[in-house]
């Protein structure tokens, strides 16, 4: 028995639309090619793969499992495919590398400085949590991950690289309230919730961060702005719009010189280098790693 990847995409779309008709438009075929394809499946196999009812359809027990089956193989599919162009392209070796928001303005400027030496090597970067990230790295889904000393990876390889305390920016810019904060004076993030503040989307690990210590304070932030990208907050968070609490890193490169670190013993923190057995590593990883070793003597 033949699986033909063009069946099991056309099943995978019926079912998420609930319709045969919707499923088949989607993959671009006529109802009764759809509904020839579908019902040889089901003839193969000698299961029914679809409740057929007058809203719609839906997976059997048995369709729902070809439909996870059928999912995680066209996935695959369309991940040897963006290897093999990769590698078409010249890019022989792939790094997987979490991390999260803090760390990514170094990291850029590290990308920036290293990808030229290691021309045949492509890097897949995947922004999140440093918890979420320890847990990628456990996982093998990615080979290694910068994250916050905070969080604890004991378990894994660590190597520290470069100091990530959180300092706030454009919180002197206006005259301050009786608790407001001001450049040179009290930037207690307590102080700082008293004024909206100028922060990333809801979806950014940093916000996220932010706002549960918030919580913990009994207090939800309010904001003047929500802005996808940390060169985005420096910008307006410098012309005077509001605080904003961001790394190090990107107040350097957003050249504000005037930032000040919170007090607050959750900010101050280091990032820091994980993977799972750093001498086990694959070339292209041990490459990487070794590269950003390097060059975390260069962070200013």
């Amino acid at each position: 028995m033949t699986t033909d990847l063009r069946d099991l995409a056309l099943l995978v779309a019926v079912v998420d639309t609930g319709s045969i008709t919707a499923g088949a438009d989607l993959r671009g075929m006529s109802l009764s090619a759809a509904s020839t394809r579908i019902s040889r499946m089901e003839r193969q196999r000698k299961l029914r793969l679809l409740d057929r009812n007058r809203r719609g359809v839906t997976a059997t027990p048995a369709g729902q499992v070809m439909v996870e089956q059928a999912r995680r193989i066209i996935a695959e599919t369309q991940e040897l495919d963006r290897r093999m162009t990769a590698y078409g392209n010249g890019l022989r070796r792939e790094i997987r590398l979490a991390t999260n928001s803090s760390a990514v303005d170094t990291l850029t400027e590290f990308l920036a400085a290293t990808l030229t030496r290691l021309p045949d090597i492509s890097v897949i970067i995947r922004e999140t949590t440093s918890s979420d990230a320890v847990g990628l790295v456990d996982a093998g889904t990615v080979d290694l991950a910068v994250i916050s000393d905070a969080v604890t990876a004991d378990h894994l390889d660590v190597e520290p690289l470069w100091d990530d305390t959180l300092v706030v920016i454009g919180a002197g810019s206006r005259t301050p309230g009786p608790r407001s904060p001001q450049v040179g004076g009290d930037a207690t993030f307590r102080n700082l919730l008293d004024r909206p503040l100028v922060g990333l989307t809801s979806t950014s690990p940093l916000q996220q961060l932010i706002e549960d210590r918030a919580a913990e304070l009994g207090v939800t932030p309010s904001y003047r702005v929500r802005l996808p990208s940390l060169a985005a907050v420096c910008a307006v968070a410098a012309t005077g719009a509001g605080p904003a609490v961001v790394p190090r890193a990107s107040a350097r490169r957003a050249g504000l010189g005037n930032a000040r670190e919170l007090p607050d013993p959750w900010a101050h923190r280091r990032a820091v280098l994980v993977t799972r057995d750093r001498s086990a590593l694959s070339g292209a990883a041990a490459d990487f790693c070794g590269a950003l070793l390097s060059y975390r003597s260069e962070v200013p």
